[in-house]
């Protein structure tokens, strides 16, 4: 056993569901309608990405598995899935492609190490954090990552860390129909290729990010109780927005994601102690990852 597997966590992550991609033309099928570049994805490696609505807002975001040269998994939340399942199935038209749901896969997250044995099956690094780990796809995780040292977690504290990295998951952090890649720093994972060519959804996602047209953010905020997700977020009196994803951290308090605008950020920054942020009701604090940094500075309008 290696000695930077003994202290490594796994849990499952429950609520997912699976479709398969798959046939001569399923890059040209993927990279014809989703933001991430399915073509630079090398087999055995994993990308998060998203399908969006003509006018650029995310309908769904996914983690896409490359299995094989011409086989992927498409990753998302199990109530979001039909939707998925529907769209692919109507873009793909008379195309080569197969598209099948995959209830047979279960999904873990093995994270708190620093190496993984050398051709594991299933394995696959999470590219947008060295923090968040590694994903199994199969269902006999307990025997082989306990095998290795892992012992099981809690899934909470897994998102605890990728909402103090400021990643988003799902519905609840990216509203379908309404929430935009650039606001939810997507562009930053590399789950949107600016240089691949057409998608669904392209020219507004493009427009926004050649002219620096980023009016808000998502960004993780530290609670000293812990919130429902929708919580008031205030700054002096004044609603600055509500909560997204929640986790708890240790003690009594959570971390939070909030879409807020890039003006009442930089008001936070620039504050210190002079201004009264609270979730809630209670203390919070904003706490923005080094990525973040510094913040892109305000259009004139929003000065």
């Amino acid at each position: 056993m290696n000695n930077s597997e003994i202290n490594s966590v796994f849990a499952h992550m429950p609520d997912f569901g699976f479709i398969a991609i798959g046939g001569s033309e399923a890059i040209d099928f993927l990279q014809s309608i989703i933001t991430a570049n399915v073509e630079t994805l090398a087999d055995g490696a994993m990308r998060q990405g998203a399908l969006l609505t003509p006018q650029g807002r995310i309908l769904t975001d996914f983690m896409i598995y490359r299995i094989a040269a011409n086989e992927f998994i498409l990753q998302c939340e199990a109530d979001r899935s039909d939707d998925l399942y529907t769209r692919l199935r109507r873009y793909r038209l008379r195309r080569p492609v197969t598209i099948e749901k995959r209830n047979d896969l279960v999904c873990h997250i093995w994270w708190h190490l620093d190496m993984v044995p050398a051709s594991m099956p299933n394995l696959f690094a999470d590219p947008r954090d060295s923090a968040l780990g590694y994903r199994y796809l199969g269902a006999d995780a307990n025997t082989l990552l306990g095998t290795h040292g892992a012992k099981p977690g809690n899934i909470d504290d897994w998102h605890a860390i990728r909402i103090a990295k400021a990643i988003p998951q799902g519905a609840l952090d990216l509203t379908p129909e309404r929430a935009l890649m650039l606001e939810a720093g997507l562009d930053h994972l590399n789950a949107v290729d600016f240089e691949k060519g057409c998608y669904i959804g392209q020219e507004v996602t493009a427009r926004t990010h050649y002219r620096g047209l980023v009016k808000r953010r998502l960004a993780p905020f530290v609670i000293d109780a812990i919130p429902q997700p929708s919580a008031d977020i205030v700054l002096d009196e004044s609603l600055i927005g509500t909560c997204k994803s929640v986790a708890p951290t240790s003690g009594d308090g959570a971390i939070a994601l909030a879409l807020v605008k890039l003006s009442d950020l930089h008001a936070i920054r620039k504050s210190v102690n002079n201004l009264s942020l609270t979730i809630d009701g209670h203390a919070a604090q904003l706490a923005l990852p080094d990525w973040m940094l510094p913040l892109p500075a305000l259009a004139k309008t929003d000065s």
